[in-house]
């Protein structure tokens, strides 16, 4: 009798890990579909048990065909088993190398001489036969599955051993135990042959397999065998300091992957991190498509001039599927960690501002964080403390200033438009060209939009005997923002001004990507009463069919257009024929940043209804705007 409980819950196990693996893998990945198949060829091995011992114990009951075929499959499952095995160890230690030919053709060679051995059984029984009267008799070759076995765990234990650096520790500890699992199964199954135990390696080397995946998934990014961003982060905060952050970008990853393929990039890449090992001095981190350098020496010019003699070897790469030659394009920097820091994140936003700058000065470059860069991120620090904590209705620091709007018609101050200010803060009064890019980059500009928007209609409110409209900003976030329209709607309710008192300001970038659903928000509002103006036209990318596609009242011609036509008798004409133009269409013309006389007359010859400019008035507050607005009355 045998005892099939083992390699029933070995069974059920796999079972289950199939229905993770597929629920939560991307098996398009070849690493991930081999582990797969390891995982389906497990199940394979526990059936074709479990059924080739019912056939041996009831060979009298059972048909000869069932018997010598379950038999069969069980044996062919004994091998491919740790074949897979292989072929996923070699898929996780990621880029190939010229050993790869020779341990993939040790491997199929064995498994080829096995598979003739288990194919040919058939007629020779050199594995097993059944004999009338006598049941299951087991052939001469009958241990050479564990010979088979054995020689492709050698094959094993020789790469892990040659490419032991280039591996996770956690999947290391797994090939290297799985060996001696592997054995100690064995011996109980020769000794105890009763029980069934086939299963048991596979199993237990498959759990010990996906939880070190999933522990590497965290922790070692598996294409460079480098540990990831949340090593270096309980690194950094253990490490003694002082020490040396460096990161290393290659800037043309994707083109390369689109033209060699992800293939040939991973063995670029891996024979790139061979390099970094050889010639930076440090701990090398994979951070997203950058590598990190933590060094404890300290010494900014030391590393960088590590960091440029590493791609020295691999200024061009010779590709052996184009035969042309690429070139890695590449930004570094660095910056030194003191003593005394005691903020990771700030040391991870530091050296991205770094390889901004890097970016924007040029390719295969190094920039290394001086004073000047480390007190500009610290006041943007703060500026970025003060706007959350000043982006409320209640702030005297955030406030709105008007730049007032002239009808060349009326002659007199009608609209306004509302400026944001940071004033009076710890750092002094901090310009709009400063904060609101600050406001952009860390997710606050939204924010900053409801508070000038809520602040406006409070201030119109307040002074509506004089304060007709204002025109508000509106960024693209909070235009396509859903809850836009119940905002705007919500702040006219409550502080109970009209939808005429509103102007809103969009620029031609906001409805490039979003046309459809920038279009359909305007039309609503636009039915409610609210006005819209088309700002900085001609800084953009719109065009006139887009223009007079959506329900805009007024087009804001951008100041840039007023300093080329002073220079320049041909745009002159050319932004006159564009005014007739868009006035044939019912668009009012609004022309910004007027300061000269010169300007005022014209822009007045090109016929536009309104001017907004310091000619006729700056920016201001809003009790200096209302006292304006009440002597122009």
């Amino acid at each position: 009798m045998y005892n099939i409980l083992g390699e029933f819950c070995c069974l059920l196990i796999a079972i289950v890990f199939l229905v993770f693996i597929i629920n939560s893998f991307y098996l398009r990945e070849r690493r991930n579909f081999l582990f797969l198949l390891c995982n389906i060829s497990l199940i394979f091995a526990c059936v074709s048990d479990i059924l080739s011992c019912y056939g041996i114990e009831y060979y009298e009951k059972c048909s000869y065909f069932f018997c010598v075929s379950t038999s069969t499959v069980y044996f062919l499952s004994l091998c491919l088993l740790p074949f897979l095995y292989c072929l996923y160890f070699y898929a996780s230690i990621s880029a190939v190398h010229k050993f790869s030919k020779f341990f993939h053709g040790t491997l199929f060679l064995f498994f080829g001489i096995y598979l003739f051995i288990v194919i040919a059984n058939i007629w020779t029984g050199w594995l097993f036969s059944f004999v009338p009267g006598i049941g299951y008799v087991r052939g001469k070759l009958k241990y050479s599955t564990y010979e088979i076995t054995f020689l492709m765990i050698i094959a094993i234990e020789i790469a892990v051993i040659r490419h032991r650096r280039s591996m996770s520790s956690r999947m290391f500890t797994v090939f290297v135990l799985y060996p001696i699992i592997s054995a100690f199964v064995s011996l109980i199954q020769i000794f105890k042959p009763s029980w069934l135990l086939s299963g048991c390696s596979g199993t237990i080397t498959m759990v010990l397999m996906y939880l070190a995946i999933q522990s590497d998934q965290i922790e070692i990014d598996y294409k460079s065998g480098l540990k990831t961003e949340q090593h270096l982060s309980r690194t950094l905060r253990k490490k003694l300091r002082p020490c040396t952050l460096s990161s290393i970008s290659i800037e043309n990853l994707g083109v390369l992957q689109e033209t060699l393929g992800s293939t040939e990039v991973d063995k670029l890449i891996y024979n790139l991190v061979r390099s970094f090992r050889v010639n930076i001095s440090g701990t090398l981190f994979r951070y997203g498509n950058q590598f990190l350098v933590l060094s404890a020496e300290g010494s900014i010019s030391k590393v960088s001039e590590q960091i440029l003699s590493s791609f020295k070897k691999y200024s061009y790469i010779p590709s052996s599927i184009s035969g042309r030659e690429f070139s890695f394009h590449f930004i570094g920097a660095s910056l030194e960690i003191p003593n005394d820091a005691e903020d990771y994140d700030d040391a991870l936003e530091l050296l991205k501002g770094l390889m901004s700058k890097a970016r924007k000065e040029k390719t295969c470059c190094v920039v290394r964080c001086n004073e000047a860069f480390i007190n500009d991120f610290r006041r943007t620090k703060t500026i970025i403390k003060i706007l959350e904590r000043e982006l409320n209705p209640q702030s005297t620091q955030y406030q709105v200033y008007f730049q007032p709007i002239i009808s060349i018609e009326k002659n007199k101050f009608v609209y306004a438009e509302a400026l944001s200010r940071l004033n009076g803060t710890e750092l002094g009064d901090i310009s709009p060209s400063e904060f609101i890019p600050i406001a952009e980059n860390n997710g606050l500009i939204e924010k900053l939009g409801r508070i000038n928007f809520e602040k406006v209609c409070e201030f119109i409110s307040r002074n509506s005997d004089v304060v007709k409209a204002v025109s508000v900003n509106f960024s693209v976030y909070q235009m396509i923002n859903p809850e836009i329209k119940d905002f705007v709607f919500s702040m006219i309710e409550k502080y109970k001004i009209k939808p005429e008192n509103i102007i809103m300001e969009i620029t031609e970038s906001i409805f490039i990507d979003d046309f459809e659903i920038v279009r359909s928000r305007m039309e609503e509002f636009v039915k409610a009463g609210i006005i819209f103006y088309l700002d900085d036209f001609g800084t953009g990318f719109s065009n006139f069919a887009n223009v007079i596609r959506l329900p805009f009242y007024t087009i804001k011609i951008d100041r840039s257009f007023v300093l080329m036509m002073e220079r320049d008798e041909e745009i002159l004409k050319l932004v006159k024929n564009l005014i007739s133009t868009f006035k044939d269409s019912n668009l009012k013309i609004l022309v910004e940043g007027v300061e000269t006389e010169r300007q005022d007359k014209l822009v007045r010859e090109a016929s536009v209804d309104y001017i907004q400019g310091f000619l006729y008035s700056k920016p201001l507050s809003m009790d200096s705007y209302l006292k304006l607005l009440r002597e122009q009355k």
